[in-house]
């Protein structure tokens, strides 16, 4: 290996499961979420641009002017399961959305309302600009595209937006294992992808989301995740190395 990988006092063997968590990822924030491209609007003010709308922003977006229909899209990483949405107001201006709709898509050209009763359904969102404001989205609410659409609000209809759920092809009843060894495969096997994650776990967890990845490291001192492919007829050996784990995919 060219970067000598350390991971946390772990014993030789260890086992991580996953497939059989909770649906309540992150979906456009964080490891789990969209880059800059994937979110867009009906229009945006040059003051707060459209990568103020994670909800981890101090700041939010807001259209270019007043009134209501203005809307957020996102377009998720893959068909996604969505379980809950939730909203800010802007952070620097008393402007928010005081109840919005749903609009959801598989291909971002055919939109559904989300409906109660055979109407639109208004979700209620929020009265200051501090305050997250969470909607649980009852039944199986499936779709590649969002549309969060503005119905009423205060002053421009600003917001910073989550939404949370997970994607279709991790909905699963069966737990996926990995078992730690000491010691790495050096560079015998391709590399699917290679990213940043906050600890062994979500690294672990892109792995398992990576139809094509059965294996990684991952480097504590830099956070770098590394996901692997294995292939049937390589042969490999782990070189022992002091404080360096490669986590391999094991059936139950």
């Amino acid at each position: 290996m060219k970067t000598v990988l350390q991971l946390f006092g772990l014993i030789s063997q260890a086992n991580m499961c996953f497939g059989c968590g909770p649906c309540d990822y992150d979906l456009v924030t964080g490891p789990n979420g969209v880059p800059d491209t994937a979110l867009s609007a009906s229009s945006t003010h040059h003051s707060c641009p459209i990568e103020k709308v994670r909800i981890s922003s101090s700041q939010g977006w807001c259209p270019a002017q007043t009134g209501d229909g203005h809307y957020i899209q996102v377009e998720f990483q893959t068909t996604s399961n969505l379980k809950a949405i939730q909203t800010l107001g802007r952070g620097d201006y008393n402007q928010w959305v005081s109840s919005y709709g749903v609009n959801i898509s598989m291909d971002g050209i055919t939109w559904s309302s989300i409906l109660s009763n055979g109407s639109v359904k208004v979700f209620p969102a929020n009265n200051d600009r501090h305050t997250i404001v969470t909607n649980t989205l009852a039944g199986n609410v499936v779709a590649k595209f969002i549309r969060i659409i503005s119905i009423t609000g205060n002053s421009y209809r600003s917001m910073r937006l989550e939404v949370q759920g997970c994607q279709v092809t991790n909905i699963s009843n069966t737990c996926n294992k990995w078992k730690a060894t000491r010691g790495s495969t050096g560079d015998f096997f391709p590399i699917v992808e290679e990213t940043n994650a906050a600890n062994h776990g979500l690294c672990g967890l892109m792995c398992y989301r990576q139809p094509d990845c059965d294996s990684f490291v991952f480097d504590v001192s830099s956070n770098h995740c590394r996901l692997l492919k294995s292939t049937p007829d390589t042969s490999y050996a782990t070189v022992d190395l002091e404080n360096v784990w490669y986590f391999m995919k094991h059936d139950n």
